[in-house]
């Protein structure tokens, strides 16, 4: 690893670990970091200018603006100016592509997540309150201005829903109005590379993901007992073994899934060879 790849590294895990939960604005300069260390050789630099300027853009065509005029501008700015639009989302059918900010700034399509973190970032620079819900298999909004809450629907590029609109969207999408945080939204991406990885069975990735998640939170034992397998699987056994150390420090052996305890007993067996560096 080279000194800069380092440096982009231990930067991104600083600024994940100091995300707070109302940080909508970090969301995609975070994204952006976490494909620099993806894929180094990427130029994050002009993929940062390209948002900074659209930045630009946007507060210059809302000087004077009333907040309501600058909600609609911002809208009418990513859907029909730039032309933004959402691919499928079916989680079996996610790639990799259609989450990184890179691709979706340059192909101007992408999975709703990246496209809603545009938004929230844009709309933080237009000082518009706007979250977003935790709805299942839906992209909600929710605006309040004036004492008045408007939810926003991200599949009708962003328009208002009426009150009968609200309800049926609700109902489908089991949502209870909670809103998700900037360190959740980070968190749910990160999951649905993973996922992408995995289908993809891009091992190397999806260890340096499983490191990010770890880095945010170090008491995540699920992702700790998965990267203890991938570590096996890609032959560094001491790793793997001191992930598992770590994991049956929370969890009893006997109550642990079948695949950590044959691990477990396979690692018991084998030498150790020496420590390899890793993220």
């Amino acid at each position: 690893m080279t000194n800069d790849n380092r440096l982009t590294w231990e930067k991104l895990v600083i600024e994940l670990k100091l995300l707070r939960n109302e940080d909508f604005g970090a969301l995609v300069p975070l994204c952006i970091g976490i494909q620099s260390v993806l894929w180094p050789a990427d130029v994050s630099e002009s993929c940062l200018r390209t948002v900074q300027f659209m930045g630009f853009e946007i507060l210059k065509s809302c000087e004077g603006s009333e907040e309501a005029e600058r909600w609609e501008s911002l809208r009418r700015f990513i859907f029909s100016e730039k032309g933004f639009q959402l691919s499928s989302c079916r989680v079996t059918e996610i790639e990799a592509e259609t989450l990184l900010m890179k691709s979706v700034l340059e192909a101007r399509i992408g999975h709703p997540l990246p496209v809603v973190f545009l938004l929230l970032h844009l709309a933080h620079l237009l000082d518009l309150p706007i979250v977003l819900i935790q709805a299942r298999h839906h992209f909600l909004l929710k605006w309040v201005r004036s004492g008045k809450t408007i939810y926003l629907d991200l599949y009708n590029e962003g328009r208002a829903l009426n009150d009968q609109e609200l309800i049926q969207v609700l109902n489908r999408s089991s949502s209870n109005l909670e809103v998700w945080s900037a360190k959740q939204l980070i968190g749910q991406y990160l999951e649905l590379l993973m996922g992408a990885f995995e289908r993809a069975q891009d091992w190397t990735q999806l260890h340096l993901v499983y490191n990010l998640v770890l880095q945010m939170d170090e008491a995540n034992i699920t992702i700790l007992g998965q990267r203890a397998l991938l570590r096996q699987k890609l032959g560094f056994q001491r790793e793997a073994l001191g992930d598992l150390k770590r994991y049956f420090s929370f969890v009893e052996k006997t109550h642990a899934p079948s695949e950590l305890q044959q691990c477990w007993l396979e690692l018991q067996r084998v030498p150790v060879e020496s420590a390899i560096t890793l993220h």
